[in-house]
């Protein structure tokens, strides 16, 4: 009795019997997720399962690991699996074919998103729109963009060259060479004079900064981050553990990326390079699941992971501005574009489901 009761104690703790060494063998186990889920899972070419499941029972070592479902890309990378341990993977499949659907009919520019990835501000015409990146897609059902304001005789919305959301992201500052206009996110808001766009921004800056040192404090971020972690210039995530942010060598774009989630998933790393380039416009955006970015490099999207590997391409042809925003339900990417040389740039989803 007491030898059954500690076979599975053992194997409860990850140990497998091993004949050939006589005993007990530590394993590990490989937890495998998939948007959508029910795709085939196989491990150094082998069936193994489907996502949504584990694979158990596995020696540590290095598997190449590929998930496949009918109708959409393959994804796949090489898994370090380590005893005793559970290795987590999040895929997103991307659909060979992916639709495209215009959210907007009448042009769309300067497409800004707010730090937080779940709103999202656009000029149309004369008129400026909000729309939520947090609405219900339902499949990839269009979402509608809510006007805010329209423009006037002192304030055109065709000079306007900057769209920033507040740090709050309550307000939005549009400004036009030294002009600057505040508007309320909210219906039939009324633009009030900045005084002065340096006292607003430095004003600005600081609760960001006060924002970050909070966020520094409680990840217990190191003194050799904390600098990089409350620069303007680096990007949170959307669930801000984890910032994006750039360094330069060799004349060569470098993007890095601090992950502080506690506990850090197997396999992750504090600080990782995730991309080189010598494109000086290539940008980077975070995918609403911060664990995966959108990269706009020429006049191509693409869905990367978030230690780089498993790029794949959604989208190639004009793009009106270089700017990439996800729904936070990951339903689709938006971007600007046009369909025809005799069409404005507008808005377009581009499904991936």
């Amino acid at each position: 009795m007491f030898a059954v009761t500690a076979g599975i104690i053992l194997y409860a703790s990850g140990f497998r019997l091993d004949l050939g060494q006589g005993g007990f063998a530590k394993t590990g186990m490989i937890l495998v997720k998939s948007v959508p889920d029910g795709a085939k899972v196989f491990l150094d070419e082998e069936l193994a399962g489907a996502t949504d499941s584990t694979i158990g029972s596995l020696k540590p070592q290095t598997y190449h690991l590929k998930i496949e479902k009918e109708g959409f890309l393959s994804w796949e990378k090489d898994i370090e699996v380590k005893e005793k341990l559970i290795t987590g993977v999040n895929a997103i499949l991307l659909p060979i074919s992916p639709s495209l659907k215009a959210i907007t009919q009448n042009g769309a520019k300067l497409i800004t998103p707010s730090a937080s990835g779940s709103k999202s501000a656009f000029l149309s015409g004369d008129k400026l729109y909000f729309l939520s990146m947090s609405n219900s897609f339902l499949g990839f059902l269009p979402t509608k963009p809510q006007e805010i304001a329209a423009e006037t005789k002192d304030f055109p919305f065709a000079n306007v060259t900057k769209i920033e959301f507040s740090p709050n992201e309550s307000q939005l500052l549009l400004t036009a060479g030294g002009k600057g206009y505040l508007f309320s996110i909210q219906t039939g808001a009324v633009g009030t004079r900045v005084e002065s766009l340096a006292a607003l921004r430095a004003q600005w800056q600081t609760l960001v900064r006060k924002q970050r040192a909070e966020a520094v404090k409680t990840l217990k971020i190191p003194d050799e981050f904390k600098d990089i972690a409350l620069a303007l210039a680096s990007v949170w995530s959307p669930d801000e553990d984890k910032f994006l942010y750039e360094k330069s060598e060799g004349g060569k774009r470098q993007f890095w990326v601090a992950n502080f989630t506690d506990p850090l998933p197997v396999g992750e790393e504090t600080n990782r390079k995730i991309l080189e380039t010598e494109d000086k416009k290539l940008k980077l955006f975070w995918l609403a699941n911060s664990q995966n970015f959108i990269v706009v490099a020429g006049n191509t999207v693409s869905i990367m992971d978030l230690d780089g590997s498993n790029q794949r391409e959604i989208f190639s042809g004009t793009l009106g501005e270089k700017v990439a925003l996800s729904s936070t339900d990951l339903a689709q990417v938006i971007i600007v574009t046009s369909i025809s040389s005799k069409s404005p740039a507008n808005l377009y989803g581009i499904s991936l489901r």
